[in-house]
């Protein structure tokens, strides 16, 4: 994988994450504690000792779990580490449901504090308060002058969601392949965006970002064939990798599902993928 080129902190950060020998990255999203106690997820530093064993480019987590689990990051070889900066807040407990609001909490300082190789924030999308939408995108902006002062990688999530977000998945992906833009503008180095399954236009969105994309997990799934599936019609499309959540840690072997969406993103086979899964597979998820 080809890593944009930057200043020498930023070209390092970012080879953290992006510059493997296998062409793509596996970034595991952990961030969702600050809903509650989610299932799989309730012994928090277990789970991230889990996550790390299976070896995956890197994991997303908060301020407060990124210092609980240092010394799990600090050995050669342990993944890249992003921080989140900011939550979407959700109608029902465990971060399930759709969002009702959205907060921002930490810094970049921070971030650098507690040995970050990139932060993730949102980029609010569907919203019909303009003044909510530009003060969101006075955030980010500020977010990547501070991200360029500390040489570090910004990576930018437009979060579909509000009452102006079509349901149909082809409006769906028009309004995330202009939330791709958005972001590039207000200075995003990684995009993480959803794949709505409009293959043309998430193409054209990665063919034509100047930064790398990486698809986002969503909702968990409800077979892991599924989740596989629509993971290799995300990287038939151009995409650099994944950011996963739920799908991961809520399976019944992490570096299982690691290994298999490893085999999916190199080979593009999804029954090889799920021959990795096996006997597991057949398992609801």
């Amino acid at each position: 994988m080809t890593i944009p080129a930057g200043s020498h902190g930023l070209t390092r950060h970012l080879g953290r994450l992006l510059g493997n020998d296998r062409g793509f990255s596996i970034i595991v999203a952990m961030d969702q504690g600050v809903g509650g106690v989610n299932k799989g997820f309730e012994d928090p530093v277990a789970t991230v000792a889990k996550v790390i064993a299976a070896h995956p480019d890197g994991v997303l987590l908060t301020a407060g779990l990124a210092r609980r689990t240092a010394s799990l990051f600090a050995h050669r070889g342990a993944p890249g580490l992003v921080m989140a900066m900011d939550q979407a807040i959700h109608r029902d407990a465990h971060g399930a449901g759709p969002a009702v609001a959205h907060t921002t909490g930490f810094s970049v300082e921070e971030a650098m504090r507690v040995g970050a190789d990139a932060v993730k924030t949102m980029l609010i999308m569907g919203s019909d308060s303009r003044s909510d939408q530009l003060q969101n995108m006075a955030y980010l902006a500020k977010a990547g002058e501070q991200c360029r002062h500390w040489e570090l990688p910004l990576m930018i999530e437009p979060y579909l969601w509000g009452v102006e977000i079509p349901s149909d998945p082809r409006g769906r992906a028009e309004v995330a392949a202009d939330a791709a833009r958005i972001a590039v503008e207000l200075g995003a180095d990684i995009i993480k965006v959803e794949y709505s399954g409009d293959f043309e236009i998430f193409q054209e969105l990665v063919r034509t970002s100047p930064v790398p994309v990486v698809v986002l997990g969503g909702p968990k799934r409800s077979t892991q064939r599924e989740v596989i599936a629509n993971v290799i019609a995300a990287m038939d499309a151009g995409a650099a990798g994944i950011t996963m959540g739920r799908n991961i840690w809520q399976q019944p072997s992490i570096d299982i599902m690691i290994s298999a969406l490893t085999v999916a993103m190199s080979s593009r086979d999804l029954d090889a993928a799920m021959a990795v899964l096996e006997p597991v597979a057949a398992a609801p998820v």
